[in-house]
């Protein structure tokens, strides 16, 4: 282990204590940014490297050295700027956003009304429809703090129907993501101590784990046509690789994949500028552009999505339906090199911890507000996402919860001040 190893590892245990630590006394959404970050930036690769993986795409192109001698730096800078620019969120706000509690019925009949409507939709309206079927998460957390015993129930239904969801479709990002926002709020509510948190989030490693280890084979079965009980069938695969101790070598392997975003950012150090130049700003300005610009007044505008990217500044190529981003720490990399890749993080950290101030101080004045912050940071908070996907969501959910409100308060007569 070099020393760069050594100070990541260390900054993965330090970013991990400040999320546990924030739990029940505020919403730790910078925090678990960071802590996803280091997990996959910093730990994934340092795993690679450890285990000597060999697979014949998802390893780590550049030594370790190399790697580390920029990714660390360039994470330690992003994230104490973050965390030292970091105003404290007023949980008071949850408070007084009890009496909002009613809401939570309009929230989620939006919410489950847009997830209907995302099936049937044409594609121009698939990403608004994208944003107000997250609504319906938003309605089950102001249900858990409804002084309604009984309507506490939906909030624990709609984790429910996450798993469920996930079953169906054999996709359980949504699951992993808004389970974790959820666990955020639930902490607020009951104010778990900290031996309890650490045991939850044990588990919830743990479940991911298995979900990742078998996630492949239960894939493969539904979408081979399936017709069972898939909840049965995910608990039989599941004992089978788990209790049966099924777990091949690949399977491990696949673990360790989804975690490393690593090679990704070390198949561009090793692809650029060798063999393609630095972008020197290009993909930055292309991202500010199409968060800015809707898509009819730039008929040129940036896809979501990183395909283009992902192949010209890795070199590797991509099938015609799969998508993968660069991340932000590829993209630095990708336009200014180690030194002006370091730089642009911190900038990036600037921003962000801005955007956060902006969030905290209109939460004292709106305090339904603190509820939709998951649905404006849920691209935010993924290191695999470049950033013209980080900006666009960022962006235009804020514009649309804003116009949401607003409507709000005109038509339903919602008093959110």
């Amino acid at each position: 282990m070099n020393l760069w190893s050594l100070i990541g590892l260390l900054l993965v245990l330090f970013i991990a204590w400040r999320f546990v630590k924030a739990l029940g006394t505020s919403i730790p959404i910078m925090e678990m940014l960071l802590l996803i970050a280091a997990l996959q930036w910093i730990l994934g690769p340092y795993l690679s490297y450890f285990n000597n993986y060999t697979h014949y795409k998802y390893y780590m192109y550049v030594d370790e050295n190399t790697y580390m001698s920029y990714a660390v730096p360039a994470f330690l800078f992003f994230s104490v700027i973050v965390l030292f620019q970091l105003p404290k969120l007023d949980i008071n706000a949850l408070q007084r956003a009890v009496k909002f509690a009613p809401f939570a019925k309009v929230l989620f009949v939006i919410g489950v009304s847009a997830d209907i409507g995302y099936l049937y939709s044409p594609p121009s309206l698939l990403f608004f429809l994208f944003l107000l079927l997250q609504f319906k998460f938003v309605g089950a957390i102001l249900f858990l703090f409804s002084e309604d015993k009984k309507s506490q129930y939906f909030f624990y239904g709609t984790l429910g129907y996450l798993f469920l969801n996930a079953l169906a479709r054999g996709l359980f990002h949504d699951l992993l993501l808004w389970g974790v926002f959820m666990f955020m709020f639930w902490s607020i509510k009951n104010r778990p101590s900290f031996r309890l948190r650490i045991a939850i989030i044990t588990a919830g490693i743990f479940f991911a784990m298995g979900i990742q280890i078998i996630k492949g084979s239960y894939r493969e079965i539904i979408y081979d046509g399936y017709k069972g009980n898939k909840l049965v069938l995910f608990l039989s695969v599941l004992e089978d690789k788990v209790v049966n101790e099924e777990i091949t070598e690949s399977d491990d392997q696949n673990v360790n994949i989804r975690l490393n975003q690593g090679w990704i950012i070390s198949a561009i150090m090793y692809n650029v500028p060798f063999k393609e130049p630095f972008s020197d700003g290009g993909t930055i300005a292309e991202a500010v552009s199409a968060s800015i610009l809707p898509r009819f007044l730039d008929k040129n505008k940036k896809m979501a999505g990183g395909q283009e990217n992902f192949e010209r500044y890795t070199g590797l190529q991509l099938g015609s339906h799969t998508s993968m981003g660069m991340s932000l720490m590829g993209e630095s990399y990708a336009n200014f090199g180690v030194l002006g890749g370091i730089i642009f993080m911190g900038v990036w950290g600037l921003f962000l911890a801005w955007y956060w101030r902006g969030i905290v101080f209109f939460v004292r004045k709106y305090p339904l507000l603190l509820f939709f912050i998951p649905i404006i940071y849920l691209q935010v908070v993924k290191a695999e996402t470049e950033l013209v996907v980080v900006l666009n969501h960022l962006i235009k959910s804020s514009i649309l919860i804003a116009l949401f409100l607003l409507f709000a308060s005109k038509v339903f007569n919602w008093r959110l001040r």
